[in-house]
This record gives C-alpha cells, structure tokens and sequence, in this order.
C-alpha cells in the first residue's frame, strides 16, 4: 500500500490543459463545418460577395499577372476569391446557420460596381483589387447591422472594399503605391452570403453555409 505524502502539493497542470478547461466548450476540436448533428460545434466564418465567374476569371488572372512580378508571395485560389463585408471568426453552427437564414432573407437588388484599382496593405503584406461604391458601403453597413440585432460580435474595423489577391507579399512589395487596373473590371454584385472557412487537405476553402428549415 502506497502512502500519501501529506505535505506534498498537487503537480501544476500543464499550461495546454489549463487553457483547455478554462474555455470549456470553446477548447473544443473545430469541426469541418455546420454539416454535422452537434450545435455547439464551432466554424470560421465571415459574411462576404462572391464575384461573377467573369469577374472571377478577370480577377485570377490580375492575380496571376502579380504573382510572376512577385513569385514568393501566395496566390488566393480562384474559387476562394471574394469580398469581406464583415468577419466574424468562430462561430457556433447553429448560430452560423441562423445568420445565413437572415442574409437569405434579405432585400436586395443586383447592381454592378468596378474594381479599378491594385494595391496593398503593407502592415498584413497583402495586395489586393478594389474600388469604391457607395452601395458597397451600404451593403457592409446593413450586414454589420444584421449582426447587432443578433448580437454576434465581429471585426469592427472600417470596410474597405478590396478582393486579396497575394499574400505573404514581400516588404519591398507592400510599400508601393496603388495603381489602376486597365480596363477596370466589372463585378455584378449577387446577394451576400455567409461563407465558411474550411481546412481541407488541399488548403483551405471558403464554402458558402446553408440555412435549414427552422434557421433565423
């Protein structure tokens, strides 16, 4: 029979495992994404426009023609490319699903804008194609307000309209100035939805959530 040291204090647990009970159901392994049965699960995620496959393959190609001036920086897949209206980070799936019931639900009318201009965000080392639209800022505006009135918390940071093209961008690179795009290229802005961020053995892929009966 072993005996017990009275004087002896418990062992630490490890920092990892401290962290780990400290947030509870949020220490919890992140999931693929709202496809399965369990609400709590957590996602990445982010309200966003998806281009135009005209505007997509213009937008690739601006991408393409930047990588070979800068071949270090990271190119955005094609299927990724698409505007942030507002982001939002972790999220629980049922509460993700509940927010693309709500942009489903939305009123809106189709319009086209142009994207004008190439530049960077020296700080992030990010280039990225962008313009301005008021519309646009309605947009983020009325987004951003749908979060409020769920009371989901996001990146209240500015909107600044802008497709990330490259990142990882060399420093020499992020310091030049913007530049426009010739000819401009044209986006027929859809309804916007609310887009996952999803780690997959090819890298990662940003997949539009569904909303399911009872959602919002």
């Amino acid at each position: 029979m072993s005996r017990r040291n009275p004087g002896r204090k418990p062992r630490p647990a490890p920092p990892e495992a401290a962290a780990t009970e400290s947030r509870g159901l949020a220490a919890r392994p992140v999931e693929a994404g709202p496809r399965g049965d369990n609400a709590w699960e957590s996602i990445r995620c982010f309200i966003a426009l998806q281009p135009d496959e005209a505007a997509r393959l213009r937008l690739d190609e601006l991408a393409a023609e930047q990588q070979r001036r800068w071949p270090a920086a990271r190119r955005m897949r094609a299927e990724n490319l698409h505007l942030t209206l507002a982001f939002i980070g972790a999220l629980e799936a049922a509460r993700a699903r509940q927010v693309a019931a709500r942009l489903a639900a939305l009123r809106f009318d189709p319009f086209a804008w142009t994207l004008d201009t190439v530049g960077s965000f020296g700080r992030a080392r990010v280039l990225w194609a962008g313009g301005t639209d008021a519309r646009l800022d309605a947009l983020a505006s009325q987004a951003r307000r749908l979060l409020d009135d769920l009371d989901i918390g996001y990146d209240r940071k500015p909107f600044v309209a802008h497709v990330t093209l490259l990142r990882k961008l060399p420093r020499a690179a992020a310091q030049e100035p913007p530049r426009r795009i010739a000819p401009p290229i044209p986006w027929r802005a859809q309804p916007p939805v609310l887009l996952e961020s999803r780690a997959e053995a090819g890298g990662t892929r940003y997949v539009p959530v569904s909303p399911q009966p009872g959602d919002g």
